[in-house]
């Protein structure tokens, strides 16, 4: 069973994409009573309304298949809410009274604007915490800005320093570290949120921006300005205070290793497993550090002639034996077979009732002897509506009459000339 760290602690969650979502996982990892309090009949970005790349094939609505939306929303109660309607004030605010936490990653203002923010929330449950994560914070010239984690990334100068020497800033991987970083953060803030309830029997409320999270990310880039005057661009894979620090090719079709020897220590094991331990010896103009800063593209073209002879795995073998730094560069495909990852379990076989059996990645933590586990799939639109209001003391009459209101749902509107997936032919789930 999932972790029983945090059993008897409700989580409301008011957030979309990835990191506000990927918080509550973590959360319900841990044994939260996580409830995702989705929009309705509006539809989350990545509850996908049409078939598409990021859509897997499978039975049901596109919306139900989101490759993104289920990575991020395990162990967790789904419910849909139209908070705009007039019949949803009364369910919601008996949920707000039940729960311990509440985050919401609307733009700043927008919460307050639907007439559920800290006061009114504070009133209905003085001892709830309640964690606002917009893109720039609550407060600031930045007010009401809305964002995903590539404007984050970007503001922050991520973009500039991401790829290649050379790169353009517009070519750019669509994955952002910001989308981890507040993740993370929005954890440690709940989980100060709580320590606090308990110091003082007092809720609180925390303003998390998540770009001021990310920021302590990057202490490199803003120290070498403020400090050296420098104003750091893109490496690629190199380091510019270690030789060798590079990916490296190695044999076969397009397979590469990383290699780094990051001290002299470490040097003298690579240049035994390269088979020249007088690279390292004394006298030798690679022995030092600075040596083989000099030397970048000399070292460098040595540790390839290496690599290319050889496997990835191997290198990666040989090198770490020696006590110096290797790793293959894995696409995800191969990933499900790294031995490691394998003998740690991380992998978790999950099956969804319209997604069908997938390889999911597994959790961030292993806590013995009370482990976190995959209890709950990512819910459907609505799934847990009649057990959460129930337990809210609402009657399936009530229920019903909610839905039929248009105060909750569980379903979203389908685009005109959406072609269901079942409709095309595409098959059953892989």
């Amino acid at each position: 069973m999932t972790s029983s760290l945090l059993n008897g602690l409700r989580v409301l969650e008011l957030s979309e994409v990835w990191a506000g979502p990927m918080a509550g996982s973590l959360l319900g990892d841990l044994g939260a009573d996580v409830i995702k309090v989705e929009s309705y009949p509006r539809a989350s970005q990545t509850r996908v309304l049409v078939e598409g790349a990021t859509v897997k094939p499978g039975e049901g609505a596109p919306y139900e298949r989101g490759m993104v939306h289920h990575l991020a929303n395990r162990n967790k109660r789904n419910v849909a809410f139209n908070l705009r309607h007039s019949d949803a004030a009364e369910p919601f605010r008996r949920l707000v009274r039940s729960a311990d936490v509440l985050y919401e990653g609307y733009s700043a203002g927008t919460i307050d604007a639907m007439g559920w923010g800290w006061e009114t929330l504070h009133a209905i449950n003085p001892r709830l915490v309640m964690v606002s994560m917009p893109g720039w914070g609550v407060q600031g010239p930045f007010q009401g800005y809305v964002t995903l984690g590539s404007g984050l990334d970007a503001y922050l100068g991520h973009t500039f320093v991401r790829g290649y020497p050379g790169d353009s800033p517009d070519d750019t991987k669509p994955v952002y570290h910001s989308d981890a970083t507040g993740a993370l953060a929005l954890v440690a803030a709940v989980m100060t949120g709580l320590r606090r309830v308990e110091q003082t029997g007092e809720g609180c409320f925390i303003d998390m921006s998540q770009v001021e999270a990310m920021a302590w990310q990057l202490p490199g880039l803003y120290a070498d300005w403020t400090m050296n005057g420098r104003v750091s661009g893109p490496l690629g894979n190199t380091d510019p205070h270690v030789v060798p620090h590079d990916v490296y090719q190695a044999a076969g079709d397009d397979s590469w290793v990383f290699v780094a020897a990051e001290d002299d220590r470490q040097w003298a094991g690579l240049a035994s497993a390269l088979g020249h331990p007088e690279w390292a010896a004394d006298g030798h103009p690679w022995a030092t550090v600075t040596g083989r800063l000099r030397a970048r593209d000399a070292v460098d073209t040595a540790v390839a002639a290496f690599t290319r002879e050889r496997a990835a795995s191997d290198v990666a073998d040989a090198v770490q034996a020696a006590g110096a730094i290797a790793a293959p560069a894995t696409r995800p495909a191969e990933l499900p077979s790294s031995p490691q990852m394998l003998a740690r379990d991380w992998f978790q076989m999950v099956v969804h009732e319209c997604a069908g059996a997938n390889i999911m990645p597994g959790f961030l933590w292993s806590i013995a002897p009370d482990a976190p586990s995959w209890d709950r799939v990512c819910g459907l639109v609505g799934e847990h509506m009649d057990e959460v209001l129930a337990e809210a003391g609402y009657s399936a009459a009530e229920i019903a009459a909610l839905e039929a209101a248009g105060a909750i749902g569980r379903g979203y509107p389908m685009p005109a000339g959406a072609v269901k997936q079942q409709e095309r032919g595409a098959g059953t789930p892989q």
